[in-house]
């Protein structure tokens, strides 16, 4: 259907009123995507100086018969622990829960977005988080300490595909190794 220029006219000066809105629209929508834009997909885990330890606290190596399934972070008792990503808590546990078998504290938080589940190990203390509870990334959900069977202060950090603790293990250290670099430009 073709429009006249009359018609075209009175369609543009119907258009006019609305400007208004249409101009805060599209500035709402590209303040949005500023955000979206400069708001990281993830953040390194340690709110502080970390060493990544020896050959025995990476990924991989043989520990008294089983894979170590994680990657040792070393820093202070009482480091802040951060989440990495958006995520939802899926299970909790302290040194005497049955399901701890030596994780000590821990926290596992699973990512809609990655479908893996990050899983954090011998806190200093029980997390005050709950199965079930919402986490934004960088919200602190523990602090580095030796609970469970460890020797010595760190992070031990599993990364599990699937939502839960029971996933097949990937190797961290990359990830983790990017992250630190990134945090490491912007301090």
């Amino acid at each position: 259907m073709r429009l006249r220029p009359a018609q075209r006219l009175l369609s543009i000066a119907a258009l006019i009123p609305l400007a208004p809105t249409f101009q805060a629209a599209g500035q709402l929508a590209e303040r949005a995507s500023e955000r979206a834009a400069a708001r990281p997909d993830a953040v390194f885990p340690v709110r502080g100086h970390v060493d990544w330890g020896e050959a025995d606290a990476r990924f991989g190596a043989y520990r008294a018969g089983h894979m170590h399934e994680g990657q040792d972070v070393f820093a202070p008792a009482g480091t802040p622990l951060v989440a990495i990503r958006d995520g939802r808590v899926v299970e909790t546990g302290d040194p005497q829960s049955p399901a701890s078998a030596g994780r000590g504290n821990y926290i596992a938080i699973w990512s809609r977005e990655t479908r893996h589940t990050f899983v954090y190990l011998h806190m200093l203390h029980p997390t005050r988080l709950a199965p079930g509870d919402a986490v934004r990334m960088g919200q602190r959900v523990g602090a580095v300490g030796c609970t469970g069977s460890c020797w010595g202060d760190h992070l031990h950090l599993e990364v599990r595909r699937g939502r839960g603790t029971t996933g097949a293990p990937s190797d961290p250290l990359g990830m983790l190794k990017r992250l630190a670099a990134r945090r490491g430009a912007r301090e």
